[in-house]
């Protein structure tokens, strides 16, 4: 049987693609043909992402077979783009992601948090942000930081203290834990390179404008606004969302019971904490001794295959990592070409000019929050960046900013965007769909914290990242 062919979905793609393609002759003189051709397939692509006639990975593979067919490319750079180093990092850093579930590290670590700090709800909120921040330089899913380890330990617990949405008791505890569970895995999302797909997704496409930050940099420049937003957060939203119940005694009792069953510490979850310290020691001081980050990602990786956390099932189920292997390798293989075809830096001298004159730091500022609250047209992470992120790079650059600069804030902003809408993202759309928080709750929550993180960000970011001597 045949799958469902979504006709009108491809109207929009095929329209705007092919009507570029026929402006051919009439196009800016200092773009060639080829240059042209690939702006109108890679524009049609991104259209294509977002009107999803089919998943990214289909969309992304017709376009590229478009792209050789048509002469921009030759096979040989198609193959090869698959071996780019930043999508082998994802999917990598995925498979690490999985034997924290596997072994049950996860769950352990967050039980141990609510047993030590749970007796008061504020103190449960602080120490589930406790569990995000070590969780989330490990595994780069939101989706599965949140579904697979988050939220069932904050839905148990807020149940066991009488706050379930099925007996209209959600804003006992429950309401207030899981929206500070997802403002908060925003945060941590953005803290860490490693804390989001989307996050290497840009800075590979930074790359391919020749910006290169390392996973060093981007912590140094994330950790002061990312340990202000998790001090504020829980704190701010204790006071404007507040939870009926203050005092939670029984969580202690009842977070060292789930201890219990679990038992003693596995020789797993020995092994994967072990090498989830070494992977992140090496993040850290690995480029001295020549070790980039997705080579600890394959260490990472491979330790944990011959040691059994991991095994090869394991690895082909995960099918969103080879989802984002596949369309971030053709996503990025095409934007390095328009780039070698001189297409963005046409494109980032020509708008850039537009606000010649413009001190940068009002440059960034304006193309930040509007990077930002675009976000409220997307539903995905990754499909905005795609789309928009090449060129609001070759903005800022063409009006001086400095690229680093350009590069890292704009690729902040790709994970903190998500404090908009209930289908920003996979956790938005489980939990504002749990019943604990309204939709108009929602949105109203979502506006306000994103107007916080906005000013720690990118106000105290800034001031931040000239303390450290980034510009």
């Amino acid at each position: 049987m045949l799958d469902k062919f979504e006709w009108k979905k491809w109207i929009l793609p095929l329209v705007l693609g092919l009507g570029l393609w026929l402006l051919t002759p009439i196009r800016p003189t200092a773009i060639n043909i080829q240059a042209w051709h690939l702006f109108a397939i890679f524009i049609a692509t991104i259209l294509a992402c977002i009107t999803k006639p089919l998943p990214m990975m289909a969309t992304t593979i017709i376009a590229i077979v478009i792209a050789t067919l048509t002469g921009i490319f030759k096979m040989e750079e198609v193959t090869a783009g698959f071996g780019n180093s930043t999508a082998w990092m994802v999917a990598m850093c995925m498979f690490m992601a999985a034997g924290f579930i596997k072994s049950g590290l996860g769950k352990r670590i967050a039980y141990f948090f609510v047993k030590t700090f749970g007796k008061r709800t504020l103190g449960l909120a602080y120490a589930l942000s406790m569990v995000e921040t070590v969780l989330a330089i490990g595994i780069p899913s939101n989706n599965a930081r949140v579904n697979g380890i988050m939220y069932p330990i904050i839905d148990n617990l807020s149940k066991e203290m009488g706050s379930d949405p099925k007996k209209g008791t959600q804003a006992d505890m429950g309401s207030y834990l899981v929206f500070n569970e997802y403002e908060v895995n925003i945060v941590t999302s953005t803290m860490f390179l490693t804390g989001l797909a989307g996050n290497m997704v840009a800075l590979g496409i930074a790359k391919t404008q020749n910006i290169e930050i390392s996973w060093m940099q981007w912590f140094l420049a994330a950790i002061v606004p990312g340990i202000i937003s998790l001090l504020v957060i829980p704190f701010v939203l204790y006071k404007i969302y507040p939870p009926k119940i203050k005092e939670t005694p029984n969580a202690h009792a009842w977070a060292d019971n789930k201890l219990k069953e679990l038992g003693k510490m596995t020789l797993a979850e020995k092994i994967m904490a072990v090498v989830f310290i070494l992977a992140v020691a090496l993040w850290l001081i690995g480029p001295k001794f020549g070790i980039d980050a997705t080579l600890v990602s394959f260490i990472a990786v491979a330790l944990l295959l011959i040691c059994g956390v991991i095994n090869v099932k394991d690895i082909l189920g995960q099918s969103f990592a080879w989802n984002i292997l596949t369309w971030l390798s053709i996503i990025m293989l095409m934007s390095q070409k328009l780039m070698q075809l001189g297409f963005f830096p046409w494109f980032s001298k020509t708008l850039g000019s537009m606000l010649n004159g413009m001190n940068w730091v009002w440059v960034l500022v304006i193309l930040y929050l509007a990077y930002f609250y675009l976000h409220y047209l997307f539903p995905s992470v990754s499909t905005q960046i795609s789309a928009l992120y090449a060129g609001f790079l070759s903005i800022a650059i063409g009006a001086g900013v400095p690229p680093i600069m350009a590069a890292l804030m704009l690729a902040l902003d790709g994970s903190l965007y998500l404090s908009t809408t209930s289908y920003s993202a996979g956790p938005a759309a489980l939990l504002s769909s749990t019943g604990y928080v309204s939709n108009k709750d929602w949105w109203r929550l979502s506006a306000i914290i994103g107007i916080i993180l906005n000013i720690i960000w990118l106000g105290g970011g800034l001031l931040w990242t000239k303390v450290i001597g980034m510009w």
